[in-house]
């Protein structure tokens, strides 16, 4: 009796720390032992599930139809399903508990938690098949061009030349995906390395502006920099701060029309700083505002692509404000123009 006991007991401390939920029932599918992450699972007190039929803990018939089967035949199964409350989604496994070779006394059911594979599955589908269109559609471009080329339009000058120079944008914009791509793995797979010192933020927006003037004065925009006469300190890497500035100012040029207005303010507060680029532009729908951060993400995608964009400058500026410990963020009413902020930590 002393033995049953301490396995009992051992098994109570195995099953306790244990980070997939474990249920296991009797032949007539009554709970008789659940562990503290199946009672987290099923949002139930602890201690209650047990006596219980799990058909009245969850209406998943699909839990509850692999249990049967397990119950009735002794062979395992496998599920991926979602256990509700949550929208978690767990792959199940039921295998028979025996008391000899044919004998089935109950089953048990662990829950594993693949909800983060999944969605990384999704991702990474989604993010080939956004790259490899984003690849496809310049070089079929350039293969039209040059097939035409080749077929006779070089003996038109005039011709030849405007192919030649469409061929050049186009190459020009897939250096730039490229270049987004690599800069983009390199800071999510932390190869990028951060060397955060105290830099002036007021020095490296005038920097930016400067590199913008020639865009700024073709579209006539009035830019306003706005900031505190003192000036501040934040910490951060000097290139990759620059490189969030060059693509939010770059993308509130992109979108606001001629003549249009960009401010851009510079506050402290707290241990903060805020930085907000503020344009006059067509806006950006309420339901695409959550994911205007998203890699090759467009609310308008012929638009962007007409003006060179990649689809991947938010998210680049997304990870390495993320990086510093910093914070994105937009508000955008349609026909009223758009705030894109970021904040960094001060010195």
């Amino acid at each position: 009796m002393a033995a049953i006991a301490q396995e009992k007991v051992i098994m109570q401390a195995l099953l306790a720390g244990m980070v997939d939920g474990v249920l296991v029932v009797d032949l007539s599918g009554c709970i008789f032992m659940a562990n503290r992450a199946a009672e987290n699972l099923f949002l139930v007190r602890e201690g209650s599930l047990v006596g219980k039929q799990l058909i009245y803990i969850n209406e998943n018939t699909k839990i509850n139809e692999m249990i049967r089967r397990v119950l009735r035949t002794g062979k395992e199964v496998f599920a991926e399903t979602v256990v509700r409350p949550s929208t978690k989604i767990f792959r199940v496994h039921v295998v028979a508990i025996k008391e000899d070779e044919d004998t089935v006394k109950g089953a048990m059911a662990v829950f594993h938690d693949v909800t983060d594979v999944r969605n990384f599955d999704q991702v990474r589908s989604e993010f080939v098949g956004n790259v490899s269109h984003e690849l496809r559609t310049p070089l079929t471009s350039i293969k039209g061009f040059v097939e035409t080329l080749l077929d006779g339009a070089m003996e038109d000058r005039v011709l030849c030349r405007r192919f030649l120079n469409i061929i050049d944008a186009e190459t020009e914009r897939l250096s730039r995906l490229i270049d987004d791509l690599l800069t983009l793995s390199s800071i999510e797979s932390k190869e990028c390395i951060i060397h955060p010192k105290p830099v002036c933020i007021i020095r490296s927006m005038r920097s930016v502006m400067n590199i913008f003037g020639p865009q700024i004065s073709e579209k006539k925009l009035h830019v306003e920099f706005i900031y505190p006469p003192r000036g501040f300190l934040i910490f951060a890497d000097e290139n990759l701060l620059g490189q969030v500035l060059i693509n939010l100012l770059d993308n509130a040029i992109k979108y606001t029309p001629g003549n249009g207005k960009i401010v851009i303010r510079c506050r402290k507060q707290d241990t903060r700083v805020f930085i907000t680029f503020t344009d006059t532009g067509v806006g950006i729908p309420h339901e695409s505002i959550p994911r205007v951060f998203e890699r090759f993400y467009r609310v308008d995608k012929a638009r962007s692509r007409d003006q060179g964009g990649t689809g991947l400058g938010l998210a680049i500026v997304k990870h390495i404000v993320e990086s510093h410990g910093g914070d994105v963020f937009v508000e955008s009413n349609i026909g009223k123009g758009s705030t894109f902020g970021v904040t960094f930590l001060t010195v």
